[in-house]
C-alpha cells in the first residue's frame, strides 16, 4: 500500500481497494463514500487528499483569492468521507510558509460549524413535521474526524531531536489541534547528510513519546531506509510506523511495487 501523487492532490489508497470516486464527479449527484483501512494502529480513510499547492505561488501560482475556490473542493472530498489529509510545515512559499496547515485548520472548523448548522436546521425541520420525525433518517451525518498528516522538512539546521518537538508544536498551533493523526519526516538525509538521520529518527519518536500525535509515517523513503527506520522505532522506541508515502506513476511502477512489498512486510500502509 502507497501514497499516490497527483499533480495538485496526494492520494492515499489501500492499493487492494477499489472505489468509484473521482474529483470529477458533479457535486450534484450523490457523492459515494470513501471506505477505512488499518495504518497499523490508526484507522483513517482509504483516500487522502493533498495539500501540496496550497500557498505554493512558485510552482502553482497559488493567490488567496483561491481559498474560497479550495474550499469548495476541501467540502466536498470531506463528504466522500475522506478524513485524510496530507501537508507539510514547508508547504507554502516566503511568506506564506506554512499556509496549508492554516487553511486545514480554517477549513476544518468552518466546515463543522456549516455541518452543525446543518444538523440544527434538519432536526428543527423534522421536529416540526410528525411524520418526518417518524420516518425520516438525518440526512446530514457528522462526518469522520478530519486526520492531518503532517511531513517535517529535515532542513540543515534541524540536527536535534527537540528541533523536531518543537515543529510538531508549531504545526499544531498553526492547525489549531492538539493532536496530529500521522507525524512523518519529510525525506531521508542518509545520502547526503547522514549524521542528521539517526536526530530525525529521535525526532519524530520524541513527537509521538509527547502525544502530539497518533502514529509517525515517513516520505520519500526507500525499501532499505524503511526497513532501518521501522527496526530502530519498533525495538529501540516502541513506536508504530503507520505509513510510507512515494510517488507512485507508470514510470515508477517497479519500485513502488518494492515498496509497497516492504510496507507489507513491516505492516505498514
Amino acid at each position: 500500500m502507497v501514497f499516490l501523487l497527483f499533480t495538485t492532490t496526494l492520494v492515499l489508497i489501500n492499493l487492494h481497494q477499489s472505489s468509484s470516486w473521482t474529483l470529477s464527479s458533479p457535486p450534484s449527484q450523490k457523492v459515494p463514500t470513501v471506505g477505512r483501512v488499518q495504518a497499523n494502529n490508526i484507522d483513517i480513510s482509504a483516500m487522502g487528499c493533498g495539500t501540496w499547492s496550497w500557498g505554493n505561488r512558485l510552482l502553482w501560482d497559488y493567490d488567496p483569492s483561491q481559498d474560497e475556490e479550495i474550499y469548495d473542493a476541501y467540502k466536498y472530498v470531506r463528504e466522500a468521507g475522506i478524513s485524510v489529509f496530507d501537508t507539510a510545515d514547508s508547504y507554502g512559499t516566503l511568506d506564506l510558509n506554512g499556509r496549508a496547515e492554516i487553511l486545514l485548520g480554517e477549513f476544518e472548523q468552518r466546515y463543522l460549524e456549516e455541518k452543525a448548522i446543518a444538523v440544527t436546521a434538519t432536526t428543527v425541520t423534522n421536529e416540526n413535521n410528525f411524520f418526518s420525525n417518524i420516518f425520516s433518517q438525518n440526512t446530514t451525518p457528522i462526518p469522520p474526524k478530519q486526520q492531518v498528516a503532517t511531513k517535517f522538512a529535515p532542513y540543515p539546521w534541524r540536527i536535534t531531536p527537540n528541533q523536531m518537538v518543537s515543529a510538531a508544536q508549531s504545526s499544531l498551533s498553526r492547525l489549531q489541534q492538539d493532536k496530529l493523526s500521522i507525524a512523518q519526516l519529510h525525506w531521508s538525509t542518509a545520502n547526503y547528510q547522514p549524521f542528521q538521520e539517526k536526530a530525525l529518527w529521535e525526532g519524530i519518536a520524541n513527537v509521538y513519546d509527547e502525544g502530539l500525535c497518533e502514529a509517525v509515517g515517513v516520505s520519500n523513503y526507500g525499501p532499505l531506509q524503511l526497513a532501518k527506520i521501522s527496526e530502530y522505532l519498533k525495538v529501540e522506541r516502541e513506536v508504530p510506523l503507520a505509513t510510507a508515502q512515494i510517488q507512485y506513476s507508470l514510470m515508477t511502477y517497479k519500485d513502488c511495487k518494492d515498496m509497497n512489498d516492504s510496507c507489507d512486510d513491516i505492516n505498514c500502509r
